[in-house]
């Protein structure tokens, strides 16, 4: 229906259509005529706006933790809210220590020292540890809370004892002694906090763990709160590596094509101003950077930049082949390359404003902002230019001169364009060769695309080499799993958990789940605090650890246990628990696996009298991972069709639209396929590719397609008026391609994995969309013989 009536109006209204463009030639043509009639008036403004953007620009901060990667208003992110409002946040650090010797007095004197110490640092809630964990003890009728090892310097009986104490107690051995006795962690839990806060706690948490181990151990330092520290720390260094690396690449680029320091110069202040108004606005509005949008300038420059090549490319030959002064000159280039640019613009802002749509946060945020820089981009580059480059009039007037110096190389005369002739003449003549190269690629890929996997897990994103990574690594290989897997299970009767039969059905459900998971490697909750309990009360005899028939008993144990202890695992009125199961999360397919095991058992055993639910961070990885997935799917789609849409604009002609969307979705089909069959799995950044490649890719298209449209009207022959386009657009479409996969080629030096893969498959997808092109769009052309409508002169603004 909506073809329909678009190829309606642009076959049937050509009246309509020609007074709209005559009417937006008139705005545009007065806009400029207003821009270089005021040049200074203009050039003041921006750079006033410019001021107030940078201000901005300097306050930008970055935080990585889960949250952000949630809507407010998600289901699940409210659950996890709830959680934790009722049992605690999951900030927390591991500091472990390995010696050979743990039960000296030196050792355990070092421990103790720096349990005290952390325990002081700002934003630090608790410190648990081997020298002040606690176990239940009964002496005739009376239990009470000791420590496993006592304060102040130790007897050597007194060290066995107490090595004997820990040993026996299964929350020691699961959580802070590694089974060959070497190494014991420090669990260190954070309040909540903002970015700079955790920075600072984090910073002096392994200041004094190295500090206060002083060679006496090995340090280790760890965890979800470290890592997330380290995600800002290394989005902020990346940032600032990425941004001028590529300033720099623009100026060789633009300095090699024009030969004109002056215009150069002015192009670098031009992309900067991009830049700052961008960034600005962003942080303007509130947001902070991550893991996703913190490329968001590099990607900025990178697109941005086609729209100053394109004006001063057209600049320097309209000097070369004209007499015209420099304000006629430039009114004239902005006049004839406004159009193109638009056009080209609103395509590539199309791709990321698809993105909009994802539940992922910050995806849905990066689209937005990078399409709005997209569209500053082309609104500073039709006026901050010209309005530059007249307040510097006679230095313009200095380089313009240079330019009707340099010799216009004649049709055909030069390597490059000579080169490209040949392209073209081998994609004519092979047409048939190249399609059915053409489907049997599409075929691989395609069979890879089935083999893609998604990422999620955060602790994945650091690079191997990553000291907290390899820590992180180390101690899961001696104390097991360290992303929390929880399981919250409410009483809908009168019945709470001081009740032996509930307890004991949840005792069944952790050793059931326990045994039959290899990744889950510890568990927590209730049942492990009650059996200390009981065998305390009856005289520390190991026969009674085990949940206690009597209702009373199980009272007692609320009434005299840890309050830190049981508010972490059990609600203030006794009918709602939590079961904190440590995982090692190798993928999300094992994760989806345990919670299905997990919801499939609980439905089978609890019936009607239970409500339950998974949350933590497993859960919100898993919520991630769909709608990763989701995204993917919708952002292209919308990407795919609004494009689409302006093609049919742009070809006059449905058939021949379908057709030049073919070779958009080639660079997508074989970057997929090489993710697929490489193991490359999709996640919070990869997951932009699809619909940042058919947004930028169809530009070249666009252009190509035009010309050919073009070139059409004055010969018959199809295959001669293709090699016409590869001599007349085939530079441009190289150049800018070469510039892109620079820009995002870029990327690989940063240190986020996801962001790296992210810069070089985008940087692939855009030589892959260049060979579509060139080799693609021609053969099915010429095999599938499309109408190529003629193109208007007057229309024809490239």
């Amino acid at each position: 229906m909506i073809v329909s009536v678009t190829l309606s109006i642009i076959n049937n209204k050509n009246r309509i259509v020609k007074s709209d463009y005559q009417n937006h030639m008139t705005l545009i043509t007065r806009f400029i005529d207003t821009v270089i009639a005021h040049a200074k008036l203009t050039f003041a403004v921006i750079l006033l706006l410019t001021v107030f953007f940078a201000y901005w620009f300097s306050q930008q901060t970055h935080n990585n933790h889960i949250e952000i990667f949630f809507e407010s208003d998600d289901p699940l992110y409210v659950a996890y809210q709830k959680f934790q409002d009722t049992y605690g946040n999951e900030e927390y650090g591991v500091i472990a220590l390995e010696s050979d010797d743990l039960f000296s007095n030196e050792k355990i004197k070092k421990i103790r020292e720096l349990t005290a110490a952390l325990e002081q640092i700002d934003g630090v809630e608790r410190v648990l540890s081997l020298t002040n964990i606690e176990e239940f003890y009964g002496e005739e009728d009376y239990v009470e809370l000791r420590n496993i090892i006592p304060p102040g310097d130790l007897s050597k009986e007194q060290l066995t004892a107490a090595c004997g104490r820990a040993a026996s107690n299964k929350f020691v051995t699961d959580h802070l002694i590694s089974k060959d006795n070497r190494m014991t962690a420090l669990h260190v839990e954070l309040a909540s906090m903002d970015e700079k806060a955790k920075r600072n706690t984090v910073a002096e948490i392994i200041r004094i763990s190295n500090e206060t181990a002083d060679n006496k151990f090995t340090v280790y330092c760890s965890g979800s709160s470290l890592v997330e520290v380290e995600l800002n720390r290394l989005s902020e260094r990346d940032f600032l590596i990425f941004i001028p690396i590529i300033i720099a690449l623009l100026f060789i680029f633009i300095m090699i094509l024009l030969r004109q320091v002056t215009i150069a110069v002015l192009c670098q202040i031009n992309m900067l101003v991009i830049l700052v108004w961008g960034l600005g606005l962003y942080v303007l509005c509130g947001e902070k950077f991550n893991i996703i949008t913190y490329v968001m300038g590099a990607v900025l420059l990178a697109i941005a930049i086609a729209d100053s090549v394109h004006i001063l490319s057209h600049l320097k030959e309209t000097c070369q082949n004209t007499d015209l002064e420099p304000i006629p000159a430039i009114r004239h280039t902005i006049r004839q390359v406004w159009f193109p640019c638009l056009f080209t613009s609103l395509t590539t802002g199309a791709g990321f404003l698809s993105f909009y749509i994802s539940d992922i946060r910050p995806v849905a945020i990066l689209g937005l902002f990078t399409a709005i820089g997209v569209m500053f981009a082309f609104i500073l580059s039709v006026s901050t230019l010209p309005a530059m480059m007249l307040v510097i009039r006679k230095k313009i007037t200095a380089s313009f001169k240079k330019f009707k110096k340099l010799k216009k190389p004649s049709e055909y005369t030069d390597t490059f364009t000579r080169a490209l002739v040949r392209i073209g003449i081998f994609a004519t003549q092979q047409k048939t060769a190249l399609f059915i190269t053409f489907i049997i690629l599409l075929g691989i890929t395609i069979a890879g695309i089935f083999r893609i996997k998604f990422e999620t897990n955060t602790f994945h994103y650091l690079p191997d080499a990553n000291q907290i990574k390899t820590n992180l690594t180390i101690i899961e290989n001696h104390f097991g799993g360290t992303i929390p897997f929880i399981v919250v299970i409410k009483s809908l009767t009168n019945t709470d958990f001081s009740d032996p039969v509930a307890v004991k059905m949840i005792e069944t459900f952790e050793n059931k789940f326990l045994a039959e998971n290899e990744n889950l490697t510890s568990a927590f909750s209730i049942v492990e605090y009650i059996k200390e309990f009981n065998q305390a009360f009856n005289n520390n005899d190991a026969a009674y650890y085990s949940i206690p028939d009597s209702r009373l008993d199980i009272a007692d144990a609320f009434e005299l246990g840890d309050p830190e202890v049981l508010d972490r695992i059990i609600s203030p009125d006794h009918r709602e628990i939590c079961i904190t199961f440590n995982t090692i999360w190798d993928s999300n397919e094992s994760g989806y696996q345990l919670h299905e095991d997990a919801l499939s058992y609980l439905e089978k055993t609890t019936g009607k009298a239970y409500a339950f639910h998974i949350t933590g961070m497993s859960s919100l990885y898993l919520t991630m991972d769909k709608h990763l997935q989701e995204t993917q799917i919708k952002s292209f789609f919308i990407a795919f069709t609004v494009i689409f849409l302006m093609m049919i604009f742009v070809c006059k002609n449905l058939w021949l639209a379908a057709l030049c969307m073919i070779p958009n979705l080639f660079p997508i089909a074989i970057t997929l396929g090489i993710m697929g069959w490489f193991g490359i799995p999709l996640d919070v950044a990869t997951t932009m590719i699809a619909s940042v490649t058919i947004g930028i890719a169809v530009d070249d298209t666009i252009h190509f397609i035009s010309w050919l449209r073009r070139n059409s009207g004055t010969t018959h022959n199809v295959a001669a008026a293709i090699v016409q386009t590869f001599a007349d657009v085939g530079k441009p479409i190289v150049i800018t391609t070469l510039l892109l996969s620079s820009g995002f080629f870029v990327l690989v030096l940063g240190s986020i994995v996801p962001t790296k893969i992210f810069g070089v498959l985008t940087a692939i997808s855009m030589v892959f969309a260049l060979i579509g092109d060139f080799f693609v769009l021609p053969a099915l052309i010429l095999i599938l013989k499309p109408k190529l409508p003629p193109l208007d002169r007057r229309n024809n603004a490239d």
